[in-house]
């Protein structure tokens, strides 16, 4: 009988969790390692005076391909964590007035006719568009390695190709459709989850916006920390070994190929293949030597990062009034925050904000039940000088704002406050220049156009997660998993 094949899998965010089970199920012997003291990556939480705070992602978007993962393994979301999907979808500022995105759809209808109207007509074409390119993109292209262009020369793949509209901007598209400033901002948001604009981002991710209002936004109980509990759950169950706590320094490289990775507490660990889920960037500027690398610095320098972000979480002593579950505060205009942060590279002077509060859906996630659990996150320009008196004003602003909107004090009912920033960002994930999201999706930064899923260099080097296909975002990081882990299996027949 063949010996098992070892993998060493560096990072344990969703994509590395992803690959070790498609792996540790065709049967290699997976080791996953981590830097930090819990597997998740982004996807952790942190805990202060019972108050449980979703460290990075909130937003629980694409169910079908987290159920789709979990078939992989005949097993089902629900064996691993409770999802509960929200009414409104979420909640939107704008214009001095408040809108519900619902997922009733008269109730949709009438909230956009209210906007403007025969908008609601003009919706569902859009979104009849939208779906097509999601089940086009699902079914042709999201699961491709784009190692080749030649991947996409068949007669099938070319035919669909067109209907995307990869050549035009989100933005040019969104406007053929509707005029008001308000309805276009609700249908560009997700751009910045992206990581780019909505100049820069391609119409094909109007996708997005049939995920979100006809998909809907989840939430799974206890948090969406579960997430990553669940798939480091399923990864045990599977085989695969966990190393927390242990970062990986340097690789040992002969002809061409890594025969071993050593940590800096003097650990060796060598295996037939590698996989790095840890920064891109960070790997091939910091681990590897410069003959070894595909990519210099340059080539980084010259790509659209997307955004960091200023976060801040709040435990309240008391409930607020007037917010949901999500809420997106759009009271300053879109374009000027764009232009502060992605083409000054400033703090932005307005910041827009998005505010979530899971406590008022999750009553495990607060010591009291009449307490509030609060989550701000403001994007911000990658490598923004970060302080602590930058965090304070900042901090001031937005809840000043929250407080006019909603029409109460909130400063006084804070008993837990902390935050989260460029400076973490960097010591926590190694993340480049700081970022929240990876690599932006602008049109040559998507598919073939990113960051290779092969080492161009080292025979038996990968890589998964936010720098490479599909992009930044939790379901293409499960997305990811899969693709790298297909690819080794492809290669090491």
């Amino acid at each position: 009988m063949d010996e098992m094949k070892k993998i060493i899998i560096i990072g344990g965010g969703l994509s590395g969790l992803s690959a070790s089970c498609y792996l540790a199920k065709n049967n290699y012997k997976v080791v996953l390692i981590d830097k930090n003291e819990s597997i998740g990556g982004r996807l952790t939480s942190i805990n202060k005076d019972g108050f449980t705070f979703d460290l990075g992602p909130t937003w629980y978007w694409m169910p079908d391909v987290f159920d789709k993962f979990f078939s992989d393994f005949n097993k089902k979301t629900n064996d691993y964590y409770k999802l509960t999907r929200l009414e409104p979808s979420y909640k939107f500022f704008a214009n001095n007035s408040k809108y519900d995105i619902s997922t009733e759809n008269s109730e949709l209808n009438n909230m956009f006719e209210s906007i403007e109207p025969n908008s609601s007509k003009k919706m569902k074409n859009f979104l009849n568009q939208a779906k097509m390119k999601y089940q086009v993109s699902m079914k042709h292209f999201i699961y491709k390695p784009n190692l080749s262009i030649k991947e996409y020369f068949s007669i099938s793949t070319l035919k669909h190709f067109y209907r995307l509209d990869i050549f035009r901007s989100l933005r040019s598209h969104i406007s053929s459709f509707f005029k008001s400033k308000i309805i276009k901002d609700m249908l560009e948001f997700p751009s910045m989850f992206l990581g780019g604009t909505p100049n820069n981002t391609p119409a094909l991710y109007s996708l997005m916006n049939y995920a979100d209002i006809v998909g809907g936004t989840w939430y799974p109980k206890g948090g969406m920390v579960e997430v990553s509990n669940g798939f480091g759950r399923l990864s045990k169950e599977l085989g695969v070994k966990h190393i927390l706590q242990e970062e990986i320094s340097s690789f040992e490289i002969k002809q061409n190929r890594i025969v071993g990775v050593k940590s800096k507490n003097g650990n060796y660990y060598d295996a037939d293949y590698f996989i790095c889920c840890a920064e891109y960037p960070f790997v091939q500027m910091n681990l590897l030597d410069e003959k070894h690398r595909s990519y210099k610095e340059t080539y980084w320098n010259k790509k659209n990062i997307a955004p960091s972000a200023l976060i801040f979480y709040i435990g309240l002593s008391d409930k607020v009034k007037g917010i949901d579950h999500h809420n997106l505060f759009f009271d300053k205009d879109f374009d000027r925050h764009l232009d502060d942060i992605f083409n000054k590279n400033i703090w932005p002077k307005e910041p827009l904000f998005y505010l979530c509060c899971p406590s008022k859906t999750d009553n495990s996630i607060i010591p009291k039940d009449n307490m509030e659990n609060i989550f701000i996150l403001i994007p911000i320009a990658s490598n923004s000088k970060d302080n602590q008196n930058v965090r304070n004003k900042y901090f001031d602003d937005v809840i000043n704002r929250v407080e006019q909107v909603t029409n109460q004090t909130i400063k006084d009912k804070i008993i837990v406050k902390e935050s989260f920033c460029v400076n973490d960002f960097k010591e926590r994930y190694n993340a480049y220049k700081g970022n929240a999201y990876g690599l932006a999706n602008t049109l040559f930064q998507t598919a073939v156009f990113k960051p290779k899923m092969k080492d161009k260099k080292i025979n038996n080097l990968y890589y998964s997660g936010h720098f490479t296909v599909p992009g930044p975002g939790l379901p293409p990081a499960v997305i990811s998993g899969e693709i790298v882990a297909s690819q080794i299996m492809k290669d090491d027949k």
